[in-house]
């Protein structure tokens, strides 16, 4: 899909540069759902980012150690290309703080491995933004602005789009997943160059196809403009996406009536016609697949973790996605 730039220049007789900006901090965050020493260090790295809701979180799973994980297999080369990136690939769980490696002997309790990161200044502001683009697709926009003298003038820009959280239970024990990379917005670090008057601005637009396994009011982007030697510079976090309630809204439709929701186990589907029924995870796998012959069928979803579901009805007019809650 075809990437638009947009530059924006200010007139500089109109406009009076300001103080650098804050420089705002992410922990990239390398995980995988088979590694029981994740399991085991994780909790604790959740509870002291807790302390910390200023920090961007993102969390890649690369395919080693443990290659059979799913959210690894969603997306498995942008994965590990990240991985690759920093030159961490081979054991999880590892973090990556403001684009420098983080030590895996660090304690991943202790507060100061945020706390040495804030306070910091930069010449740019970052704004990234999520928005519905068609029938099924999203328009990424990410606006970099430069606020204040700066010898830099040619940065790498990346992009990701991420899950805010995931419910099932993994290999390793863990059933709640924070901030899960999706997908990369233009692959690999994008070499650009920065606008070099102070006041000006320059954005970015990608469109992006929906994958059906994501949920669309849990999605964001987080965009890094990080130097050649990987650090920070500026990095910014969307608001989740707003105006579709799933992916493939095209195909979202009032038919087929599915109760209740949230449901503890049972459901009762309801549709116009003969139907086939799917049921998947919040990756994508089929866990159930049903050829419903009646007009009304109460199913027992019991087998299946708590988590969010989503249903795929298919008949002659049509295929129709529904999300369900399973507590």
């Amino acid at each position: 899909m075809r990437k638009i730039v947009f530059i924006i220049a200010a007139a500089l007789s109109q406009y009076s540069a300001i103080s650098q900006v804050t420089k705002n901090v992410i922990v990239e965050h390398f995980t995988n759902t088979y590694c029981s020493i994740c399991a085991s260090r994780n909790p604790g790295f959740y509870t002291n980012r807790v302390q910390f809701p200023q920090v961007i979180h993102i969390a890649y799973h690369p395919s080693a150690p443990y290659a059979v994980c799913p959210l690894n297999q969603h997306n498995k080369q942008e994965n590990d290309d990240r991985t690759n990136y920093y030159g961490v690939y081979g054991a999880t769980p590892r973090l990556v703080i403001q684009g420098k490696v983080i030590a895996s002997s660090i304690n991943y309790n202790d507060a100061s491995i945020f706390q040495s990161e804030l306070g910091q200044t930069s010449a740019f502001e970052a704004e990234a933004k999520l928005a519905p683009f068609g029938s099924n697709s999203i328009m990424v926009s990410v606006k970099l602005k430069k606020v204040s003298s700066s010898s830099l003038s040619s940065l790498q820009l990346y992009a990701a789009l991420t899950e805010d959280t995931l419910f099932f239970n993994a290999a390793n024990g863990e059933t709640k997943h924070y901030d899960v990379f999706r997908k990369s917005v233009w692959g690999a670090p994008m070499n650009i160059t920065v606008p070099s008057n102070i006041g000006d601005s320059i954005v970015y637009t990608q469109t992006i196809a929906l994958n059906s396994a994501w949920i669309a009011n849990r999605m964001n982007i987080v965009a890094m403009l990080q130097d050649a030697s990987k650090q920070i510079v500026q990095v910014t976090k969307s608001a989740n996406l707003q105006g579709a309630t799933s992916i493939a809204a095209a195909n979202q439709s009032t038919e087929g009536v599915i109760y209740p929701n949230p449901t503890k186990g049972v459901i009762t589907v309801n549709v116009k016609e003969p139907s086939t029924v799917l049921v998947y995870d919040a990756i994508g796998k089929l866990m159930k697949t049903i050829k419903q012959n009646s007009l009304s069928a109460t199913y027992n979803l019991d087998f299946l973790p708590t988590g969010v579901y989503r249903i795929r009805i298919t008949d002659r007019a049509g295929v129709y996605y529904k999300n369900i809650l399973k507590e």
